[in-house]
């Protein structure tokens, strides 16, 4: 049976989720280097998939962590993400200490870095079954250009930096695009079923109603 469980970085406040069935797992949004494996021994899971909802440092800041710890895990993300992670001015690492500043943790040390690249790119879509979970992900630029929602069995939606409870989407960070998002992601988001469980990137799960899909 599917289990499911968010790790929360107190420092970003952004989610890692985690998926694990009979000894295997899924990743997404590595946050932390080391919350997120440590957590992962103490379940006894294996990495088997890592996914990323977009490129930003607060959402894949262990994924080379976990890379070292689980070399035959494979990371799969939009073709732009890809790029991203591999920047260290569109990975936000440049800027982070800025950010969190601004969002009142002051004197953060936040040194920049890269990733190495995704060992597998999709354009638009990429689908797979994962021990008979479906997951499905497609590229919804604007947050970011490599930014992107992932589907699991169509029940659950996981949202990266959209449809976060009580916030706007940013569209003014390096690489975001108002255009983008209004002409390809705002549309996709709105047109999301009521009764899906959003999982986002920050804030707690809530279950899409038909007000919610269309305030963001």
């Amino acid at each position: 049976m599917l289990e499911l469980e968010r790790q929360t970085d107190p420092l970003t406040e952004s989610n890692c989720y985690l998926l694990g069935e009979g000894g295997g797992a899924v990743i997404i949004d590595p946050n932390d280097p080391a919350r997120v494996p440590a957590r992962l021994e103490e379940l006894g899971w294996t990495p088997e998939l890592i996914l990323l909802t977009h490129e930003h440092c607060d959402h894949m800041a262990g994924l080379e962590a976990l890379r070292e710890r689980w070399p035959q895990a494979v990371v799969v993300t939009s073709e732009a993400c890809s790029a991203g992670i591999q920047s260290k001015r569109l990975n936000m690492t440049q800027l982070m200490e800025v950010y969190l500043t601004f969002r009142g943790k002051t004197g953060v040390s936040y040194p920049p870095f890269v990733c190495r690249p995704a060992d597998r790119t999709y354009g638009d879509t990429w689908e797979t079954v994962w021990r008979g979970h479906r997951l499905q992900c497609t590229a919804l630029p604007g947050h970011t250009p490599g930014s992107a929602g992932i589907f699991l069995d169509g029940t659950t939606f996981f949202s990266g930096d959209y449809l976060i409870p009580g916030e706007d989407v940013i569209l003014r960070l390096p690489g975001g695009s108002a255009d983008d998002y209004n002409a390809h992601t705002k549309p996709f988001l709105d047109n999301l079923a009521p009764g899906l469980q959003i999982c986002p990137g920050h804030g707690a799960p809530f279950t899409l109603t038909e007000r919610s899909g269309h305030d963001h």
